[in-house]
């Protein structure tokens, strides 16, 4: 900034953008909530606030790709589906969240109207297919459950909505086949947007349920389209009996990206590997945590980051995957997922810890690392946004093996 004055200075950290290629220690210089200097030495005396982060990780705000966030709107007691979005975004490390089928077209004004406005976190929407999402469960049972020409017109409406999900599971799976995916398909292709679709909850031995797994994978996902659940040890997803299935690598070929969504019930470590072994790595870690998940299995991103520590993933690989992808994912790379000069301040500052920590999973198995990441605080539209106490009793770090 050519008059040398900032807001903020974060100081002395070890600023990394794994996008960009960006990796050395030094300060970053905020003011008017953007990022005004990237440097070795800033002048703190000209500067509002100055936070030593000296030895912790500053990195692009990081982004979850999959949440249920619309918590504003759902109960008021014994809520379980819906995250507050602040305490899972920016006081949880992360500035900005993707609600990934929490609401259809028929409700989605709560998001907008009222969950988004009252939120310091970044929201985008994507809308369920079904017109009332998961607000009711099935969300789907039949064709009369999906409005696809309301589900454009309301995508088309607001800024926010940036996709459509769909889940594969039962009853609509049965009752409609491949044709489930083929009309979030044409909502999202109407509307000029991707489609995310929950794989991993098909039966297999239902005709209409088996032939829907292979269609989805070979025909109707298209380049931008997003599978999540990669890792689910379900039936249904990526891998029949131990094996990859064919269709998935042809999808990756056409440019279908594959996000992990590790909530409470869709990851597996011996499905990760499998997986991995076998010719698809994740494109993008998000966590699909809930009110409930937030405290189980899911946790939130960082742990979900952290769970790809211990099948041999680095601290700039996992941050990779929760920034610079994550934000081409969205369409946002020209807006998020990477630190540079004129940008808004969406910044993760991290911290790594050495220890044994132990990490579950939804069929019963575990992995262990020897290391972790730990949010720090969060700088979001150039404002620091403190840490709330954590998804563990004992605060942020995994469990102790």
């Amino acid at each position: 900034m050519s008059n040398g004055n900032y807001d903020l200075i974060l100081a002395g950290g070890r600023v990394l953008d794994p996008g960009s290629g960006l990796d050395q220690v030094g300060d970053i210089g905020i003011s008017g909530g953007k990022i005004v200097e990237i440097g070795g030495s800033l002048d703190a005396a000209s500067a509002g606030q100055v936070v030593d982060v000296s030895g912790k990780i500053v990195a692009p705000g990081l982004i979850d790709l999959h949440t249920h966030v619309a918590g504003g709107i759902g109960k008021v007691i014994d809520e379980t589906s819906f995250a507050n979005a602040d305490q899972v975004g920016v006081h949880g490390g992360v500035t900005t969240v993707v609600d990934a089928g929490s609401t259809g077209s028929y409700n989605v004004g709560g998001m907008i109207n009222h969950v988004i406005p009252r939120s310091k976190t970044r929201i985008f929407v994507f809308i369920n297919a079904g017109i009332l999402g998961i607000h009711r469960i099935p969300e789907i049972r039949d064709a009369s459950d999906i409005d696809i020409d309301h589900a454009i017109a309301t995508i088309q409406a607001s800024e926010h909505i940036r996709g459509v999900k769909v889940r594969m599971v039962s009853p609509s799976v049965q009752s409609m086949g491949a044709e489930l995916a083929r009309k979030a398909k044409q909502i999202a292709s109407g509307a000029g947007v991707p489609v995310m679709v929950h794989i991993g909850d098909i039966p297999d031995d239902h005709p209409k349920a088996g032939e829907a797994a292979k269609v989805l994978l070979s025909e109707i996902l298209t380049e931008g389209d997003i599978v999540t659940h990669t890792c689910s040890h379900h039936v249904g997803a990526l891998l029949d009996n131990g094996k990859l299935r064919p269709e998935a690598l042809e999808a990756k070929e056409r440019g279908v990206i594959f996000d992990v969504g590790v909530g409470r019930a869709n990851f597996s470590f011996d499905s990760a590997k499998a997986i991995m072994d076998q010719g698809i790595t994740p494109h993008t870690i998000s966590s699909d945590v809930t009110a409930a998940g937030r405290y189980s299995l899911a946790f939130g991103l960082i742990e979900s980051m952290n769970k790809f520590l211990t099948l041999g993933f680095s601290v700039e690989d996992v941050t990779r995957m929760t920034t610079t992808n994550s934000a081409t994912s969205l369409g946002e790379s020209g807006n998020l997922g990477a630190l540079a000069v004129g940008r808004e301040a969406d910044i993760s500052v991290l911290d790594t810890v050495q220890g044994s920590f132990i990490h579950h999973d939804a069929a019963g198995g575990s992995n262990t690392g020897d290391r972790a990441i730990v949010p720090v605080f969060t700088v979001r539209a150039g404002e620091v946004q403190p840490l709330d106490p954590g998804p563990h009793p004992w605060g942020w770090a995994p469990e102790s093996a």
